[in-house]
């Protein structure tokens, strides 16, 4: 199996297969990087440091969520959490759609409302959800974004505390070195959902270290890699 590993300058990764390896264009030469959330907090704890990285290096990132998350709490304030979190790592547009919280729907009006923003933004790189997840509205945007993103050229999949450890496989990993605190400084932004475990401090810098010790860095996020087109 391929290994990923994105390169200390963050600029360009490195796939290695066998005893060859080969630079690949993937996240960080991505001018345009859309973000997609079944939930407020489901971006920021998949990938908010690789956004906080994409950010600082003058990425344009979108971040689109398809439900306020209203079954956790006030959907306003979730947006109002959601919204500030993705400005500490340096995220300026933000969307949210009007699904139903834990019923989002396999419908052409959901892949539609994902399509409207590739059709809009054109982006070079899609993070969604890994489809390897027990939460059904992960799940499920995970299989709309196979759908609504069918054009765009690179989608890779992040993980949640929902995902199934058995069947979530990740061969690309982005070194956060440095971006942790960060990301930690915009989860804490979610204040009604304090008493969830996986918004520990400790569950956040676990689950990056593990991460990075899994392929030689300090911290790391992992993706399971859903589309990759290479123009040669």
């Amino acid at each position: 199996m391929a290994e990923i590993l994105v390169s200390q300058d963050y600029v360009s990764s490195t796939i290695v297969v066998g005893a060859h390896a080969e630079v690949i264009t993937m996240v960080f030469r991505s001018k345009i990087i859309l973000a997609v959330g079944a939930h407020p907090d489901d971006i920021e704890l998949g990938c908010g440091g690789t956004l906080c990285k994409l950010a600082k290096k003058g990425g344009k990132v979108v971040a689109v969520y398809l439900t306020k998350g209203e079954k956790s709490g006030d959907a306003r304030i979730r947006v109002q959490e959601s919204t500030k979190a993705l400005r500490v790592l340096g995220v300026k547009e933000i969307h949210f759609g009007n699904f139903p919280d834990t019923e989002i729907p396999h419908s052409f009006d959901a892949i539609n409302f994902l399509e409207e923003f590739s059709l809009r933004y054109s982006p070079d790189i899609v993070l969604t959800h890994t489809t390897n997840d027990t939460h059904q509205d992960h799940r499920q945007t995970g299989w709309l974004s196979i759908s609504a993103f069918r054009n765009v050229q690179k989608i890779l999949a992040y993980e949640t505390p929902r995902v199934m450890s058995a069947a979530f496989l990740p061969t690309y990993f982005v070194d956060i070195s440095g971006c942790v605190k960060k990301k930690w400084e915009a989860l804490q932004c979610h204040a009604s959902q304090k008493g969830k475990r996986y918004l520990a401090y400790h569950s956040t810098v676990s689950l990056s270290s593990f991460r990075g010790s899994q392929v030689g860095l300090a911290c790391a996020e992992a993706f399971e890699i859903m589309k990759f087109v290479e123009k040669i």
